[in-house]
């Protein structure tokens, strides 16, 4: 996740606006916003207390999931937020849901990418005689805190801009965040020539050292995008700001073009900006950091000058808010197919809903506007599902079949084979063998398939399950109702009476040593 943070003045944030689609609405709603905070300083819209800022869907699991902020009635994210609170719903229509899951973003270690743009702008160290009490400082402290704030493989980055001097990178995008943290907390003032007093001269002199607000969150975008190399897998970014807002060019027409080419250039690299806005003295640029907030679908918040102790309380509020934003998951048990269909695709329009039933038994709605979502069609996964519950069982059927004859066999001796021999045999005498010794002791199997097989492996005939005795051990065949016994190329060989043999014809009483087995041939 990239964040980019500005300290800006106001407390209300534009209504949700999804990214897709965004573009070509873009001109228009900053113009409206930018129309807005210009014309009607003295209107604020409340804050939403629900926000999705991103939805995501996977379609091999058929899972839907909104990133959102529920927030209490101070602001800050709501505790005990449980699934039954929750609706979700797809162009007015309530989506078909398996059971929803939820977890912070912190929780689910979710990393995110953030930039801290400070203003070191003279006006910040004029608010109070005492520097340690300046505005300066506690813009100082709050980045500190807000930094403190972040763990695991988080980005962060500090920057300043203030007058007369370059963009400076104060920590590089990095994961040390006590060195960002000491970084940000002992950030140093603007140099002496550029005190107040050379400020206040000619306005010619003034409009040159004035800091450019737009130019430098347009530099700390463009650093970012320079680096997203190093932000590993942090896909929310942000960047952040307090400022006063006060830019050379005080034209609201050409501010309001060059914030929206800013937000256009930048757009398809989804940075949010949130804005913190304080100014001790003039308050009528506070709305650019507005404009700039709410173009780009992040959050601003303004300080009024009396609540100047407030400073590092407001930075701490919008990193709890960040890292405890709610992951959603919504598994979907089947696709909606109420949506505008998308021409030459099989997909379908959608502005995803988020209903919330608050605390104090409100209900508060958010939305996310030109979702794409598959057609509905074939449910190949739960075919797949189906196919492998019905596999999986016949498979365990198999196994346990095959587990009940192999117990037969270890505690019946010859086995289901041996068995099947004995109870084919209904004709009248012919020969038989008895066995003696060994594992197979007191079974007696009737000679009725032309070739009788012997042998420890499954198939023979007759299956002794014996170390001694080979796979294929032996053979008797019949021929014309003589019985001759064969070794099959043994290694422990076949006995006769005693005598190793390869080929043999049988008579009645002899016995037969097959390994550790003893067999006596009868033909009655």
């Amino acid at each position: 996740m990239t964040t980019c943070i500005f300290l800006g003045g106001g407390q209300s944030r534009a209504p949700t606006l999804a990214l897709s689609g965004w573009r070509r609405r873009r001109p228009l709603v900053v113009a409206l916003l930018t129309a807005w905070v210009f014309l009607s300083p003295s209107l604020a819209l409340a804050e939403n207390r629900v926000f999705i800022e991103h939805v995501d869907f996977d379609e091999k699991t058929n899972t839907l999931t909104l990133h959102a902020d529920i927030l209490d009635e101070r602001g800050v994210p709501m505790e005990g937020v449980k699934p039954e609170d929750l609706e979700i719903l797809a162009s007015g229509a309530k989506l078909d849901t398996l059971e929803i899951t939820m977890e912070t973003s912190e929780k689910a270690q979710e990393p995110i990418a953030v930039v801290v743009l400070m203003s070191g702008a003279n006006a910040y160290h004029v608010q109070n005689s005492d520097e340690a009490h300046s505005t300066f400082q506690q813009e100082k402290e709050g980045a500190a805190q807000f930094i403190q704030k972040l763990s695991g493989n988080d980005k962060i980055a500090v920057l300043m801009y203030r007058e007369g001097s370059p963009h400076e990178v104060i920590y590089a995008f990095a994961s040390d965040f006590k060195q960002a943290k000491e970084a940000a907390a002992n950030a140093s003032v603007p140099s002496s020539e550029y005190e107040p007093t050379e400020i206040h001269g000619d306005k010619e002199k003034k409009k040159d050292l004035a800091p450019e607000i737009v130019r430098a969150v347009d530099k700390s975008i463009d650093y970012f995008v320079s680096n997203l190399d190093k932000l590993g897998s942090a896909r929310r970014r942000f960047l952040v700001v307090m400022s006063d807002g006060k830019d050379r060019q005080t034209s609201k027409q050409k501010l309001q073009n060059k914030i929206e080419a800013m937000l256009s250039k930048y757009a398809e690299y989804k940075i949010r900006i949130h804005a913190i806005g304080f100014s001790a003295d003039d308050q009528q640029y506070l709305s650019m950091l507005q404009v700039m907030a709410n173009g780009s679908g992040g959050i601003y918040k303004r300080i009024d000058e009396k609540d100047f102790s407030t400073i590092p309380s407001v930075w701490d509020g919008l990193a709890t808010r960040v890292k405890k934003q709610l992951i959603i998951k919504v598994p979907l048990a089947s696709l909606p197919d109420h949506g505008e269909r998308v021409k030459g695709k099989d997909l379908a329009n959608y502005v995803v809903s988020l209903k919330v039933k608050m605390k104090d038994g409100a209900v508060e709605e958010a939305s996310y506007n030109d979702f794409r979502l598959p057609l509905k069609g074939f449910n190949w996964m739960a075919l797949l599902k189906w196919a492998g519950i019905v596999l999986g069982g016949l498979l365990g059927v198999g196994l346990i079949v095959g587990f009940i004859v192999w117990l037969s066999r270890r505690k019946g001796g010859g086995g289901a084979a041996q068995e099947q021999v004995r109870q084919q045999y209904d004709g009248p005498d012919r020969g038989k063998l008895h066995v003696r010794a060994g594992p197979l002791a007191g079974e007696t199997f009737p000679l009725i398939d032309d070739v009788t097989t012997i042998g420890s492996m499954k198939g023979n005939t007759i299956v002794i399950e014996d170390g001694s005795v080979s796979r294929r051990h032996a053979a008797i065949k019949i021929d014309q109702m003589r019985y001759e016994i064969a070794d099959l190329n043994s290694t422990n060989g076949v006995l006769v009476n005693g005598g190793r043999i390869h080929k043999i014809f049988l008579k009645d009483g002899d016995k037969i040593s097959i390994g550790t087995t003893e067999l006596e041939f009868r033909l009655k």
